[in-house]
């Protein structure tokens, strides 16, 4: 289980993650909605250790999360960290030994997700050759690619085409079906309605709603109704973009 107790992070006087508190089961998927600065990277870099907590505690099995229990976490970044002039296999083989996986280990893994994609012939493609789409599947195998137990992936669905969304949406629940825990963030409400059980709504920081999803988005009030799609509720909570 991932927790997250009162978590609050400062940039000098800027307020960007402000007493943050959410637990994530094994086996389960977790979403984090909220509009572009809310403060969702900021959360997943405080839990990946790639910046420090001004206040609260983050741990992984009752555990403070270090060097070991990093290992057994993938991350898929907002903002691409692939190689562009790589091909495929030999970005995999770069970080999947960063990993410390064999040889052997990293060409099965490779396969099988290449394979879940049905890009097997972009193996030996370079990645600055591949259409968005398919380079945020290679993404997501790098992501997942040392078969990690904790995924946290970073608005995953960003600017992909419905058939692209779909198999990846297809490749987060296979994920799930072995047993593992995943949270992601994303400002695309019908993505964490298909695939949240639980979520939280942040805005400039601040938790404005959170709980079992189904339960939330059949209960909301609204306009004196109850049963609002997620994208009404963000509005309601949050706002328009423009306001």
């Amino acid at each position: 289980m991932l927790e997250v107790r009162n978590l609050t992070k400062k940039f000098g006087e800027n307020i960007a993650v402000n007493d943050v508190s959410f637990k994530v089961e094994k086996g389960k998927i977790f979403g984090i909605v909220g509009r572009n600065g809310a403060g969702k990277s900021t959360i997943f870099r405080t839990i990946l250790n790639i910046i420090k907590p001004t206040k609260g505690q983050i741990l992984y099995e009752n555990r403070k999360i270090d060097s070991h229990i990093l290992d057994r976490i993938g991350y898929l970044p907002e903002e691409g960290s692939l190689i562009p002039t790589y091909t495929v296999v030999e970005l995999c083989e770069y970080y999947g030994s960063l990993k410390l996986m064999n040889e052997d280990e990293i060409k099965e893994n490779l396969l099988m997700w290449l394979e879940e994609f049905d890009i097997l012939e972009y193996a030996n493609k370079k990645i600055k050759d591949l259409s968005k789409g398919n380079r945020q599947k290679i993404q997501f195998i790098v992501s997942v690619l040392h078969n990690p137990d904790l995924l946290i992936l970073d608005e995953p669905f960003s600017g992909l085409d419905p058939v692209s969304s779909a198999e990846l949406k297809n490749a987060i629940l296979k994920f799930k079906d072995q047993n593992k825990t995943i949270i992601f963030s994303s400002h695309i409400m019908e993505q964490v309605e298909n695939l949240c059980e639980e979520f939280l709504m942040i805005n400039k920081g601040n938790i404005v709603l959170s709980g079992n999803l189904k339960e939330i988005v059949e209960n909301y009030e609204l306009n004196g109704t109850r049963g609002h799609s997620l994208n009404e509720i963000f509005i309601d909570k949050v706002g328009k973009e423009d306001e």
